[in-house]
């Protein structure tokens, strides 16, 4: 505003002058209304040029230049003009200093614009250049100096710092952008100074008809991260392929048109094929050409080509491999799966699994079952002759004894009574040793056949068929017997063999019995029968349970109680042991189901 106050000022003088000259030379000083038409024109200019308060001054020189003539004037006329001039000076410098207010304020909103503009382009972290359309850079700012050099340089040539690959490019799109307004998302590389390539992504916009500004970012820490994403994807999927081909599984990826992605190495090895040369290849000719190697190969391709078609699954379809040429016969499963995850539709993966050595071992099931089946015959056969062959004549020759014995009453000398007897108690022996063989041989049960049996009542009628042989022992039978699933009659056998074994063989005055149970995993209950007797050493906890095995032989029975017992839990499904010490009595532990289950389910009850 300073430097315009001397410009101003000159003019408003000679204005002033001239205006003073024309007044008095065409005499309208002495003519009221054309000095007050005249005079007002230039007060209200000049009052709205200089402002307040000097604007103040305008009204008082043009009164100034016609004093003479306003002198002869009547004073309510003079008074009128003076008052006029005056009125009209405070409007025209109230004016133009809302003027000039407003022109400040413009002003200073230009220059703070300029100045944001330019820390804005000096401090972008992005190459910014202007440049014309024969590709001069007539301005760049502090990033270009960085990352391009040419530190002194504020100018450059797009032949300078454009690699010599993407120059024909950038040219074109040079032209492009002036014809357009704008360019977006040019990936080129530029060379620095020191001819070190630099990739950059450019964005421009046309500002003027010559002149446009030009923004370039550094890609370099981009392409860095993307390389190293890419190797790291490259590894792994090395990793992911190499895991892959060791598996003893035909592995093939089908993409969503219907192309062979990838197979493993077990492809090449189950049919004798090259999988390289089927990458790219439509899986449906993979397909046939495996299919050529098959029994019954006709119908593999068919049911191939009709879940392809309709885009179902197979999941599990036997082909048998034939003998050939890189290959061996195998017995493989077929599964095909269509792909319809959140991230990836329209593909399938296909893959064979060699059960070949599964059904090498069904066969040899098979003809186990076989051969135990015909040795089961067999042994029925034979358990069937034995207790028909031997049980017949000892009962014969049991028969006789009792007859001699009876007949020959005091006739018979003693020592040959007493052999006679001994060979009665042997025979007698033998009968029952052949019926608990016979009776331990046909132990087969059917779960489906079980049924809920309450051990509460089960132990109250085995406590009354025992009847005297539990009358010297005081017996603890736990109240809250659970139920259980099985067959009533041998389990009423198998508790009666424990308490009468446990009475049986105590050497106390008066035998304690226990009877206890508690859960045991979900589907058995464990129970025990413990009593005060003299204990069983250890190495004959595992004896007592073979068949017609006997600890104490100066005690009546055969030997094959603990034997029944073993085999009526373990056709319940469940498992029988003996723990003890010599002379801590011993407790015999055993598991049942809670509901029918199969034999041999329970095979660890500790």
């Amino acid at each position: 505003m300073r430097r315009r106050r001397g410009p101003l000022g000159l003019a408003l003088g000679v204005s002033f002058l001239f205006w003073a000259l024309l007044v008095w030379a065409l005499g309208w000083a002495d003519d009221p209304l054309r000095f007050l038409v005249l005079s007002g024109a230039w007060t209200g200019i000049a009052a709205a040029l200089l402002g307040w308060p000097k604007g103040m001054l305008a009204p008082l020189a043009s009164l100034a230049v016609a004093a003479p003539a306003l002198a002869r004037q009547p004073l309510l006329v003079f008074a009128s003009q003076a008052l006029f001039l005056l009125g009209l000076a405070l409007v025209g410098s109230g004016l133009g200093f809302a003027l000039r207010k407003g022109s400040s304020r413009r002003q200073l909103h230009r220059q703070l614009e300029r100045s944001y503009g330019e820390e804005v382009f000096e401090n972008s972290l992005n190459i910014l250049h202007v440049i014309d359309r024969e590709g001069n850079v007539v301005r760049r700012n502090r990033r270009s100096l960085e990352l391009l050099g040419w530190p002194h340089r504020r100018s450059l040539h797009v032949t300078e710092y454009v690699h010599p690959q993407h120059l024909d490019e950038f040219r074109l799109e040079l032209e492009r952008l002036f014809e357009r307004g704008e360019l977006r998302d040019l990936r080129v590389r530029f060379l620095t100074e020191s001819k070190h390539s630099l990739p950059v992504e450019v964005q421009a916009r046309r500002v003027t008809g010559r002149f446009a500004v030009l923004e370039a970012r550094d890609l370099s820490d981009l392409q860095k991260l993307e390389y190293e994403l890419h190797q790291m994807q490259a590894r792994y999927r090395c990793v992911i392929e190499a895991g892959l081909d060791t598996l003893d599984l035909g592995l093939i990826l089908v993409d969503a048109k219907g192309e062979v992605l990838w197979a493993n190495l077990a492809v090449s090895r189950f049919f004798g094929l090259d999988r390289d040369q089927w990458f790219g290849h439509h899986a449906l000719q993979l397909m046939e050409r495996i299919s050529m190697v098959l029994e019954e190969g006709e119908a593999f391709y068919r049911r191939v080509r009709e879940i392809y078609q309709a885009g179902l699954s197979e999941e599990g379809l036997v082909v048998q491999v034939r003998p050939g040429k890189g290959r061996e016969e195998r017995v493989l499963q077929y599964r095909s799966l269509p792909l319809a995850t959140r991230d990836y539709k329209g593909g399938r993966v296909d893959y064979f699994a060699d059960i070949t050595p599964l059904k090498r071992l069904e066969a040899e099931l098979r003809e186990q079952k076989r051969l135990l089946e015909e040795a089961n015959e067999r042994l029925k056969a034979f358990n069937a002759a034995l207790s028909h062959q031997l049980r017949n004549p000892a009962r014969s020759a049991l028969g006789r004894l009792h007859l001699v014995l009876s007949q020959a009453d005091g006739a018979l000398p003693p020592q040959a009574r007493e052999d006679l007897e001994n060979a009665k108690r042997c025979l007698e022996r033998m009968d029952r040793m052949i019926e608990d063989l016979n009776r331990y041989a046909k132990m087969r049960l059917d779960p489906s056949q079980f049924e809920p049996v309450d051990l509460n009542r089960l132990l109250a009628e085995v406590r009354e068929d025992l009847g005297p042989a539990l009358a010297r022992a005081e017996l603890r039978v736990a109240a809250d017997l659970p139920v259980v699933f099985g067959r009533p009659r041998l389990l009423a056998e198998l508790f009666a063999n424990l308490l009468h074994n446990a009475v049986k063989f105590n050497d106390k005055d008066t035998p304690v019995v226990e009877v206890g149970w508690r859960p045991h995993r979900a589907d058995a209950y464990l129970f025990w029968v413990r009593d005060n007797g003299p204990g069983i050493p250890g190495e004959y906890l595992e004896k007592i349970f073979q068949l017609f095995e006997r600890l104490d032989t100066t005690k009546e029975g055969t030997g094959a109680g603990l034997a029944i017992c073993r085999r009526i839990v373990e056709e319940h499904g469940g498992r029988i042991w003996a723990e003890s010490q010599p002379g801590q009595g011993a407790t015999f532990y055993f598991t049942l189901p809670r509901q029918p289950v199969r034999r041999g389910v329970e095979n660890d009850a500790r």
